[in-house]
Parts: C-alpha cells; sequence; structure tokens
C-alpha cells in the first residue's frame, strides 16, 4: 500500500521571482542563444546572451490570461522574466516532474480573477498536497519518479481525448440542403445594441432581498434582488470567466457587469418573427471560437473573455430564413431543433470521454 504524508507547499518550496530586467529593450540589447521564460506559454518571448539558470527548475506564471501554468523547464541554459517565479525546492527527495502535475490543479484552482488574473506564492503557500513517503521524515523520491512517468503517459492519453472533444465541438454539421426556403445574411451589429450589465455584488443581492433574477456567468441564477433592469425576452453572454457561452433570459431580471445583453434594434427588424434560440445556435459557437485568455487544465478552470468591441469586430453575418419579405419565424424553429439535437449528441460523447479524464494515477 502507498504510504504518504501531506504537507504544505510553503514547507516543499520557497518562491523565487523572474528578474524584470527582461524588458523586450533589454532582449533586444543582449540577443544571444539563451530563452528567457516569462508570462507567454505560447512561443518564445526572447533569447539573451547570458543564462541565469543552468540546472531544472518548476517554475509558474504569475499574472495574465495564463496564471497558475506550471512548468518543468530543463533547458541548458535560460533565464527567468518577471512574470513567472521559479518553486525552489528546500527539502531532499523531490521530483520536479512530479510535483508539476500535482501542483498544476491547486495552482489553478487558487488563481484570482480580476482584469487580469494573477497568482501569488502566499496564495498556494499553505494548501496542503499529499506525497509518497518512507517515513514521517523522508519523502519516497523512487515512488514519485515511478508516478511522475505514469502521470506523463495518462496526460499523453488525456491530451489526445481533449483533442477529440475540441474536434467534436467545431465539426460543422450541415442541416440539410434547406431548398424550400431563401436566407439573408444579416449582420448582428444592425440587430442588435450590445451593452455590458453592471457591478452586483452577494452583498448588494443580501441587502436587497427580492423575487428579481440576478444573471451573472453562472449557469444558475447568481440570486434575486428587489429590483431590476430589463423587462422581456434577451440574449445574454458571458464576457468573462467562461466567455461566449449565451443564455436566454426572459421576464424581470438583472444582470452583472460579466454579463452582457444583446438589445434589439427593433426600428430595424421585426423582432417578432426572430427566434432567440435559433440565434443562441448560431452566436454561441462564434463567441466561442473567438474568446481569449486561459482554457486551464483538462478544459477546466478556465478563464477566457470576449467583450462587446471584440464582437462587434467580428461583423457577423447571421443567416436568416426568408418568407414573403420577412423572417420565417418557423423554419428558424425547425433548424433550432436540428441543431439543439445535434448538440446533445456531442454533448453526450463530451460526457463520455470527459469521464475518461478523471482517472487518478496510483
Amino acid at each position: 500500500m502507498l504510504k504518504t504524508i501531506r504537507k504544505k507547499i510553503s514547507d516543499i518550496f520557497e518562491p523565487v521571482n523572474g528578474n524584470s530586467k527582461y524588458t523586450k529593450k533589454y532582449c533586444s540589447e543582449h540577443i544571444g542563444n539563451y530563452i528567457v521564460y516569462t508570462g507567454t506559454t505560447i512561443g518564445i518571448f526572447a533569447k539573451v546572451d547570458a543564462p541565469d539558470y543552468t540546472e531544472p527548475n518548476l517554475t509558474f506564471t504569475t499574472d495574465g490570461e495564463n496564471a497558475g501554468t506550471i512548468e518543468y523547464i530543463v533547458d541548458e541554459g535560460y533565464c527567468i522574466g518577471g512574470h513567472r517565479t521559479i518553486l525552489k525546492p528546500i527539502i531532499n527527495n523531490i521530483s520536479l516532474e512530479y510535483f508539476k502535475h500535482i501542483l498544476q490543479p491547486v495552482f489553478y484552482k487558487n488563481v484570482k480573477n480580476g482584469s487580469v488574473p494573477s497568482l501569488r506564492f502566499n496564495q498556494v503557500a499553505d494548501v496542503e498536497v499529499e506525497v509518497p513517503a518512507l517515513d514521517e521524515d523522508t519523502l519516497d523520491i523512487d515512488k514519485q519518479i515511478e508516478l511522475a512517468k505514469k502521470y506523463n503517459d495518462v496526460e499523453i492519453k488525456r491530451c489526445k481525448l481533449l483533442n477529440d472533444i475540441s474536434f467534436l465541438k467545431e465539426v460543422k454539421i450541415s442541416i440539410g440542403n434547406e431548398n424550400d426556403s431563401t436566407f439573408k445574411n444579416v449582420p448582428l451589429n444592425d440587430m442588435f445594441k450590445l451593452k455590458r450589465g453592471k457591478i452586483i455584488t452577494k452583498v448588494d443581492i443580501m441587502n436587497n432581498k427580492g423575487k428579481y433574477p440576478v444573471y451573472s456567468t453562472q449557469r444558475e441564477i447568481y440570486g434575486y434582488i428587489s429590483t431590476y433592469m430589463q423587462d422581456g425576452k434577451f440574449l445574454l453572454w458571458n464576457t468573462d470567466g467562461l466567455g461566449g457561452y449565451i443564455k436566454i433570459a426572459n421576464g424581470k431580471f438583472s444582470y452583472t457587469n460579466i454579463v452582457g445583453i444583446l438589445l434589439p434594434k427593433k426600428e430595424n427588424y421585426n423582432f417578432e418573427k426572430v427566434s432567440l434560440g435559433y440565434l443562441k445556435c448560431i452566436l454561441e459557437p462564434i463567441f466561442r471560437a473567438n474568446r481569449k485568455g486561459r482554457m486551464g487544465i483538462n478544459g477546466k478552470n478556465e478563464y477566457t473573455k470576449i467583450n462587446s468591441t471584440m464582437i462587434e469586430d467580428l461583423n457577423i453575418q447571421i443567416p436568416m430564413p426568408i418568407k414573403d419579405n420577412d423572417f420565417d419565424l418557423k423554419k428558424q424553429e425547425e433548424i433550432m431543433r436540428k441543431y439543439e439535437s445535434i448538440n446533445n449528441i456531442k454533448k453526450t460523447l463530451s460526457e463520455s470521454i470527459n469521464s475518461l479524464l478523471e482517472i487518478k494515477v496510483i
């Protein structure tokens, strides 16, 4: 049976902050062969003429959309920039590769989200992790190495499964030829005005309890308050957090500052002949495909955003079925039902794959 002990992260590692001197200007004046690792986890920030480190190190990104992302760096020579921190072991018998795997979910979970997501060592310092050990004072390095190899094997399989999930989500399935309908591309920017919500905290809700729902990025209702911002049926989209997901709100409600609303320009179009369910099916995949930010480990711990400016700049064209010189509501709802059937199939397949992603290494 595997023997383990629990230790605080601060009892295993101490933080060593990167050097903020590695700016674009500095790097352009000291071009060389040694990689500078900084906040970005895609591509190379720069290469300079002298290394700061020659030994392997575990590091994590401290801020930006990749905050909390851990990397195990094994280059023979490299530098660490100001948006990254090194995890320096302060005890013996440590496998950095093993700790990369067990710390990553902890670090993502403790990222402080905001306009600029961030993570500092003190946010995870007191978190306890379970580590293989020979006794209360000695960690089991051999077992760590063995488990690290298993983690790596599982990670390869997980990446393949996640690619399969991404493929399923991106598959464009034709809804038939729709020979009985004429379609017209209508600019989203002509149909809707995009507006962000306002800050509504849990304290605001507690102090103003009522019957009107408040929507935020959660799937469920954020809370109920005594006042409302809108009355009617509208499309809301997540601007931050799980960027791009759309929900339909109906009745009297409010919405927070991390949610946006699509306000119909009724002076331009006949919205009595518009199905919001159809528009959700068309727009949500586009919004999600154009979100920016951190997707997180195994597709979880996502922090992405898509604001109104980003959407407006896409110049989205909505294919609207037309009949008798007006929008064909019946055809929209027919197509919507087909989309929903397809999406339910994709959801079932994704959930089956996600169950495989929960495999634990022991």
